[in-house]
């Protein structure tokens, strides 16, 4: 997604945003400390951010299961 910065799509679709998957488990497993926890959680955040605002007219995010965290969704 690093290599789409700058870059506008008329379609973009980002599927795999299910909590068990975004932000990887294992990445943040690796922090060491809250803080190094609370910067993995920002790269994805900014990751995120980057893949919806390459869509000039349609974003579809998808997932599996509970939505990502990051994704703020309320599934009730």
């Amino acid at each position: 997604m690093h290599r789409a910065k700058g870059f506008k799509f008329s379609a973009v679709v980002s599927p795999f945003f299910s909590d068990s998957v975004f932000p990887p488990p294992d990445a943040l497993k690796a922090a060491v400390d809250a803080a190094d926890r609370e910067g993995f959680v920002t790269q994805y955040q900014l990751l995120l951010y980057v893949a919806a605002t390459r869509a000039k007219r349609a974003l579809r995010i998808s997932w599996s299961g509970a939505p990502s965290s990051l994704l703020n969704i309320s599934t009730d």
